[in-house]
């Protein structure tokens, strides 16, 4: 799992987007336009009348109402089970799932272009999350900060090293090979000079909480402490490049030397790792009342509760586990959310056919029995226009077939054992050829589940696709690519 251990990070990752395309026969390609899917999917009629879930022809064998599951409290759950398997058998996959099918009125197709943070919102997450006065993160530490360091380094050699220490190589700054002990001992004694020049007390004034313009870039960064609250970070960011806006916000008490910035990507799930949570008492109802009123006045269009899942941070010789519920919201439109996924959408793309990478918006909280104790905003959307205001959409019936055909195609030549435990109608973000930094929302499906492999290690992310099915035209959706 991804820890990020360090005062202050703010990882620049550049994100990627890109097109869409017909469903193949063989490997997925690269389509060029979206004309064909638009045209398509405004061939719809007025005789199309009812809720999307009635026009893709669902019969729900049970009526029930799932709340928080498909970012809509209306969407009914439906089953639909199947069973298949490629003609060597290497691959079979077993359906047992939830159909999540939200009441919604129409399926239109948005776009939505790259956003920012504003000031008004930086100033809402000062005032709602932030407990204790911020400084600058890189302003000199004071005698009793770096002596505290030296302490606990000196307690670390005395101990030894974990096995996470084991597994490292170490270098000096000539890149000469040094034991892990050496390494310390290096370590100890940079501190030792920063304690002999350290001021006795911090003479930086708290942080105003206002974007500082440098270089182009416009950033809020503030550490804090406090008795009752323990370490807090807060980092906003207007960065250069597309989709590198983000506000991260992170409460503990591992130690002022390290904040941990909780990424909803990295979390683990305690429900498909059958683990419990005792030490976390606080319901998921009480977990969205602290978050709900934060989103609200932040302010951000059609952003909606999307589930609450608890989840945890393994934690080790030095790092205490952190247990929360991970609060998800996403947008939503005339009643269809964009589907949450794990997938970032970062990763890089041909640059003769595809410009910048592009994350897909993520707006996470974490809270536990203190409150919230982190946030995660990141490559927020501006909504433009309507690009359909609804769309002809395939039945489910097809898109099952869809899915028996192409899971075997996507993943031909590997040994799995598969079942499927949900389905969710819901947007997705596509690129628009040659329109960088701007993509249209689709309706599409997803399904979800568990993968095993052949050496029985098993992949049970609740929020990773298995596969994307555009509902308009059944093309596949690579949602690492955005395409």
């Amino acid at each position: 799992m991804k820890r990020i251990r360090t005062a202050i990070v703010i990882s620049l990752i550049v994100l990627s987007a890109a097109g869409c395309q017909k469903t193949p026969e063989q490997a997925i390609v690269v389509g060029k336009s979206n004309d064909a899917l638009i045209e398509k999917a405004q061939d719809y009629t007025e005789a199309e009348t009812g809720s999307v879930s009635d026009r893709v022809g669902l019969t729900p064998e049970t009526a029930a109402q799932e709340q928080g599951v498909g970012g809509n409290d209306s969407s009914s759950s439906y089953k639909y089970q199947d069973t298949f398997a490629s003609t060597d058998g290497s691959i079979n996959v077993t359906v047992d799932a939830e159909v999540i099918a939200p009441e919604a009125d129409s399926a239109a197709i948005i776009r939505v272009t790259d956003g920012t943070i504003t000031q008004a919102q930086a100033d809402v997450l000062m005032e709602q999350l932030v407990h204790t006065p911020l400084h600058d993160p890189y302003a000199p530490a004071t005698k009793d900060a770096i002596m505290e360091q030296i302490l606990k380094a000196k307690q670390q050699l005395a101990a030894g090293p974990s096995e996470d220490d084991d597994g490292m190589n170490y270098s000096d700054e000539n890149g000469n090979k040094l034991t892990w002990a050496e390494w310390m001992q290096q370590a100890i004694d940079r501190l030792q000079e920063e304690y002999n020049n350290a001021p006795e007390e911090n003479e930086q004034a708290a942080i105003s909480g206002q974007f500082v313009e440098e270089d182009g870039l416009s950033l809020i960064e503030g550490v804090g402490y406090s008795e009752e609250y323990g370490y807090e970070s807060l980092q906003i960011g207007n960065y250069a490049g597309l989709g590198a806006h983000r506000a991260l916000y992170d409460r503990n008490n591992t130690g002022n030397e390290a904040y941990i910035l909780l990424d909803p990507i990295y979390i683990q799930y305690a429900d498909t790792a059958g683990r419990e949570l005792p030490g976390l008492t606080i319901s998921a109802d009480d977990a969205q009342a602290l978050t709900d009123p934060l989103v609200e006045k932040l302010g951000i269009d059609n952003m909606v509760f999307y589930a609450a899942r608890k989840g945890y941070e393994e934690g080790n010789e030095r790092w205490p586990e952190r247990d929360f519920w991970v609060v998800l919201y996403t947008r939503s439109f005339n009643g269809l959310p964009i589907t949450y996924t794990s997938a970032a959408g970062d990763m890089m793309t041909d640059a003769t056919v595809y410009n910048e990478p592009w994350r897909y918006e993520t707006l996470a909280f974490f809270v536990d029995d203190s409150g919230i104790v982190g946030m995660h905003w990141e490559a927020p959307y501006t909504i433009g226009d309507t690009v359909t205001e609804d769309s002809a959409l395939l039945r489910f019936d097809d898109v099952t077939d869809i899915f028996r055909k192409m899971y075997l195609v996507d993943n031909d030549g590997q040994k799995q054992t598969v079942t499927v435990d949900r389905i969710c109608l819901g947007y997705t973000r596509i690129a628009e050829q040659n329109r960088e930094g701007s993509g249209i929302l689709v309706p599409a499906w997803d399904f979800f589940g568990t993968v095993t492999d052949e050496d029985g290690n098993t992949k049970n992310d609740p929020y990773a696709s298995l596969l994307t099915v555009n509902a308009i035209d059944g093309s596949i959706i690579d949602r690492d690519m955005g395409y």
